[in-house]
């Protein structure tokens, strides 16, 4: 009996907090509806940063094209490459130490997911907010993860230094310079 009374004395208490509030009517928040409604925000505060960094004169502030848009563009495709160089040799210590030789197409496929997965987190880290930013980091991976063999065909020393000589090595055995490289193919520039 203490426990039925103990469980009833709970349920007037949470009862008595009740009783000066509105009943709260409408649909429940799903976590779809949050995140719905988190994006929103975002992209309401950017509308709203946008025109209160409008130049002086301008019509539309969506066509404003300012140094620190320029540079928040600059910066996510930077950091577009950085996860991809970052993702690339991450992949080659695993796979290595794992003694796993991947596909071509299995590879890149890895190198896109972790690149995306280590450019979100540099961007948390770097406070780097603006939605519209997300498109000019993904053109930072793809540019890298195409492009970046050339490079370290041109600069292994650097590339030895940063990241390891058998990584390099590893580059310069499976790649031509001054190709594009896409899963198996490796066109000519």
């Amino acid at each position: 009996m203490d426990q039925r009374t103990e469980f009833q004395n709970r349920i007037n208490r949470v009862a008595d907090l009740n009783r000066d509030r509105t009943q709260q009517v409408g649909l429940s928040k799903t976590l779809r509806t949050q995140r719905s409604e988190r994006i929103n925000s975002v992209m309401e505060r950017q509308d709203a940063w946008d025109k209160k960094h409008t130049r002086h004169g301008d019509a539309d502030p969506k066509t404003t094209k300012s140094w620190p848009h320029m540079f928040s563009v600059v910066l996510a495709i930077s950091i577009g490459g950085i996860s991809a160089i970052a993702a690339r040799f991450t992949l080659f210590q695993s796979s290595r130490y794992m003694g796993v030789d991947l596909s071509p197409s299995i590879g890149l496929t890895l190198d896109i997911f972790l690149a995306i997965a280590i450019g979100f987190w540099v961007r948390e880290l770097v406070s780097l907010s603006a939605f519209r930013q997300i498109g000019a980091q993904f053109l930072g991976i793809f540019l890298a993860l195409m492009t970046m063999h050339n490079v370290v065909h041109q600069l292994p020393d650097s590339f030895a230094r940063l990241l390891s000589p058998e990584w390099v090595e590893h580059v310069k055995q499976s790649t031509q310079p001054g190709t594009l490289q896409f899963r198996e193919a490796e066109p000519r520039i």
